[in-house]
């Protein structure tokens, strides 16, 4: 039987002050499969986008529904809400079958997967060329259905494997064999030391009297990071 909330609001289309009533209503119900009904029975579009993906996001965390059911929920939400939804789902039950249903979101939610697994088979102090490493690469970017053609597999799996060395030497990217491979590798570590850059300027622990660099900022001898520092220098790191 359906809670009396869900048949009021199916039969009812209230005032903006009584539709908001009703999704923090619904929000507000401990069970999120009866959450997401009462979520459905609201007539606010946005609202109710915002209020089935919540309690979709809810349900996924649960052991009882299976990825169907919860992507059958899914389908249930329009346009933009039903990929976000889809996406949600292959996050939290990690299976890239969720992905697929996720629509314009479906890539991004396979390189999420792909990029959250890398703690779990890549181990510390790694090479980004070991062949063994290599070859699992290919093979998780395959299990999470990334076109063997996406460079953003290996961006992650470089940036995860470089941000665990330090200092930061874009040199072990040398030893790869793929001239292709090398050139991503070395864009990486550049793009991940510009992304600490950021940080440092954001937290103000950039040392911009001369001082000696940050253990988070050690790098190994690198032209291209000098320059980089300099020009960052000038930019933003010391207005």
């Amino acid at each position: 039987m359906l809670p009396a909330l869900v048949l009021f609001a199916a039969c009812t289309r209230g005032s903006p002050a009584e539709e908001r009533t009703a999704w923090l209503a619904a929000l507000g119900l401990e069970d999120p499969a009866a959450a997401f009904e009462a979520c459905m029975a609201l007539h606010d579009d946005a609202l109710r986008a915002d209020c089935g993906l919540a309690a979709a996001e809810r349900l996924a965390h649960t052991r009882g529904p299976t990825t169907g059911d919860l992507l059958a929920r899914c389908r249930r939400l329009d346009g933009w809400a039903a990929d976000e939804c889809a996406f949600q789902v292959g996050e939290r039950r990690r299976d890239p079958a969720a992905c697929a249903a996720a629509g314009r979101f479906a890539d991004d939610c396979r390189l999420h997967l792909f990029s959250t697994g890398l703690a779990s088979w890549v181990p510390a102090g790694a090479s980004p060329s070991d062949p063994a490493l290599l070859e699992r690469l290919r093979s998780e970017g395959a299990a999470t259905g990334l076109d063997p053609t996406d460079e953003r597999a290996a961006s992650a799996y470089f940036r995860w494997v470089l941000g665990g060395r330090v200092p930061l030497d874009r040199g072990a990217c040398d030893a790869l064999s793929d001239p292709a491979l090398q050139d991503a590798c070395r864009h990486t570590g550049l793009a991940l030391y510009a992304d600490r850059l950021n940080h440092a300027r954001d937290t103000r622990t950039y040392p911009c009297g001369g001082g000696v660099l940050p253990a988070s900022l050690a790098y190994a001898p690198d032209p291209e990071i000098d320059r980089l520092r300099q020009r960052r220098e000038e930019e933003d790191l010391c207005p």
